[in-house]
């Protein structure tokens, strides 16, 4: 049946002639964003400024890109097949709060897509309503940088995995903070992700579409940051460029500036930088003229600040100035349900980049799943990575993790030592053959091993006979299958 002639059918008038009293706009499109009916309210907004078939037949996506209107709700609805809520702007600046939904066919895919608009200067008559609309509007703005950043940061938004408590709060933070224009510090150990949700922030705000610089305060050298972070003027110093240079504060105008392991900030600076925090304004080195730039800082630091201060290693008015919205982000260790699915998730990621097919056994699961992983997801991701590059067999075990990973283990309780083991024995076999390899790997000789390990080199023979131990032309061993 022709989609169009539902419309047509007399039988559907008593219904189409109410939705033609409504004077809110509505929509009715094909799945490719073809008209096939709209509502005389639409008629009349739209009047004069699509093709002369009275919107009929016209094409939502090709009215998006004439500039007709923006941005096209039946595309955000097809893209991410879910009910959109935003702000669309026509092209003479007119504001319309438009909501819109599919309607699925038998097997769940879009068939119909409605949407139903309203002009906001017609809907806004008192200051509390103009409030509430403005509320209305930041938070469509929101959604639709969600659904952008998810669509153009594929890769690191599947990054963001977890559902525990602690991480998911992190999340909502975010999303709270993102769009309220003042300093950020996030606190947080090595490895947790401080860089990527500093991006987050960045990528949910209004400052989205302008620059984002990071700048790791403990990567260059103390005699350097200042001039880095705010330029000089031409001749400043020896071996200056006769151009000078700008800084980054200036190259980050109108975005954000990143700065990472702030607690590595000079002391000697952080007045400065404490300036620039309050009144937006700095000077480059060799100049006397004061200068404006309107940035955003978020900071990182794994340091204790606070401690800091009290020690006379950080200010206590820039701690105070930076701490206006602190963002903290859990350790790995204190999100144990999360273990499990990033592990997949960086097993799929590394087998696809390196076309294998590896899986991890249940006991090594168990294994990294008791593992307190000082280095967070960061030493997560590079274990994952090397274990699927360096293992021979399709399924990993716990006897091809690196030696420090059960070794480190020794000093843990006896339930976390035997994680991922049936058994003491079994976890003992798996320390001896690892302690017997990186020995032999070292000396390149059982005489030279045995002596070392204060064994006899017959024991050491057997061992390599029951662990199923052989020497290769390297002189390295390696596992026989």
């Amino acid at each position: 049946m022709d989609k169009k002639s539902i419309f047509q059918d007399p039988k559907n008038k008593l219904f189409l002639d109410i939705m033609n009293t409504i004077r809110d706009v509505i929509w009715v499109l094909d799945r490719e964003g073809n008209v096939i009916w709209v509502n005389e309210a639409a008629r009349s907004v739209f009047h004069g400024i699509a093709d002369y078939q009275g919107l009929i037949n016209d094409n939502v996506y090709e009215m998006e890109k004439r500039g007709i209107f923006f941005p096209s709700l039946a595309r955000l609805v097809t893209e991410n097949k879910q009910f959109i809520n935003t702000v669309q702007v026509t092209h003479d600046n007119r504001k319309l709060l438009v909501s819109s939904d599919y309607i699925p066919n038998g097997k769940g895919e879009i068939e119909y897509i409605v949407t139903h608009a309203r002009i906001l200067s017609e809907t806004l008559n008192t200051n509390m309503e103009l409030e509430k609309a403005e509320a209305l509007l930041q938070k469509y703005k929101y959604q639709i940088r969600q659904i952008l950043w998810e669509k153009n940061n594929k890769e690191q938004e599947k990054a963001f995995v977890g559902s525990s408590k602690s991480y998911l709060s992190a999340l909502e933070w975010v999303e709270k903070v993102s769009n309220i224009d003042t300093t950020i510090l996030i606190l947080g150990e090595t490895g947790v992700g401080k860089s990527a949700f500093a991006q987050k922030i960045h990528q949910l705000s209004d400052r989205n579409d302008k620059p984002f610089i990071h700048l790791n305060c403990s990567a260059i050298p103390e005699s350097l940051i200042e001039s880095e972070l705010f330029g000089y003027k031409k001749g400043a110093f020896t071996g200056a460029s006769n151009s000078g240079k700008i800084g980054l504060i200036t190259a980050a105008e109108n975005g954000v500036l990143f700065l990472d392991e702030i607690g590595e900030f000079p002391l000697h600076l952080q007045s400065k930088l404490l300036q620039f925090l309050q009144n937006k304004e700095y000077i480059p080195v060799g100049d006397s003229q004061v200068h404006r730039s309107d940035v955003r800082i978020i900071a990182a630091t794994n340091a204790n600040l606070l401690e800091m201060t009290e020690n006379g290693q950080f200010r206590a008015d820039l701690y105070y100035r930076l701490n206006i919205l602190p963002l903290s982000i859990p350790p790995l260790r204190e999100r144990q349900e999360d273990i499990v699915p990033l592990l997949d998730y960086y097993l799929k990621k590394y087998n696809t980049k390196y076309q294998k097919v590896h899986i991890l056994s249940d006991k090594l699961t168990r294994f990294l799943y008791n593992y307190d992983w000082p280095g967070n997801i960061r030493e997560l991701e590079n274990l994952l990575e090397r274990l699927i590059i360096t293992s021979d067999n399709d399924e990993i075990c716990i006897q091809d993790l690196p030696d420090n990973f059960l070794f480190e283990n020794q000093n843990k309780n006896t339930m976390d030592v035997l994680a991922g083991f049936n058994s003491l024995p079994e976890y003992l076999e798996t320390i001896e053959k690892k302690i017997i390899e990186q020995t032999y790997n070292e000396l390149q000789s059982t005489r030279k091993t045995a002596a070392r390990l204060g064994v006899t080199q017959a024991y050491i023979a057997r061992r390599f006979k029951k662990y199923k131990l052989k020497v290769v032309k390297e002189k390295k061993i390696i596992t026989e299958k």
